[in-house]
C-alpha cells in the first residue's frame, strides 16, 4: 500500500505532490526546487501532461530539512546534506528496531 501524506495546508491524503504542492508544504522558492532538483535531492516520480510530481512518501524529510533550513538560516545545499542525514536516521531506526525484534525473539 502507498504511503500517504496529510498535511493541513493541503487539506487532503496524497501519494504524489505537484511542484506547487511542494512549494506550499515546505515553504521553498521555484527556484530552490530546481536547485534540490539539480542536486538529485529532489526527482520527479511521475509526469503527467508535463506536470511533474513527486512521491509523497519522501517529502517529510524534505519537510523537516525545511523547517531547520528556516530555523537556522540554512542554504539549500545544506538543506540536500540534512535529507540525506534524516534517511539515514530513519533507516538505522528502522534496523535497530529490526534487531532488537529479533534478540527478544531468540531470548525465548
Amino acid at each position: 500500500m502507498p504511503i500517504q501524506v496529510f498535511d493541513a495546508k493541503l487539506q487532503k491524503p496524497v501519494d504524489y505532490l505537484s511542484i506547487e504542492e511542494v512549494i506550499a508544504l515546505c515553504e521553498l522558492s521555484e527556484e530552490d526546487v530546481a536547485e534540490l532538483m539539480d542536486y538529485g535531492a529532489l526527482n520527479s516520480d511521475m509526469v503527467v501532461d508535463e506536470e511533474i510530481f513527486f512521491a509523497a512518501q519522501r517529502m517529510q524529510y524534505l519537510k523537516d530539512a525545511c523547517q531547520h533550513r528556516r530555523d537556522y538560516d540554512l542554504d539549500v545545499f545544506a538543506v540536500v546534506l540534512l535529507m540525506g542525514y534524516l534517511q539515514e536516521i530513519a533507516d538505522l531506526k528502522q534496523q535497530v528496531g529490526e534487531l532488537q525484534a529479533l534478540v527478544g525473539q531468540m531470548a525465548r
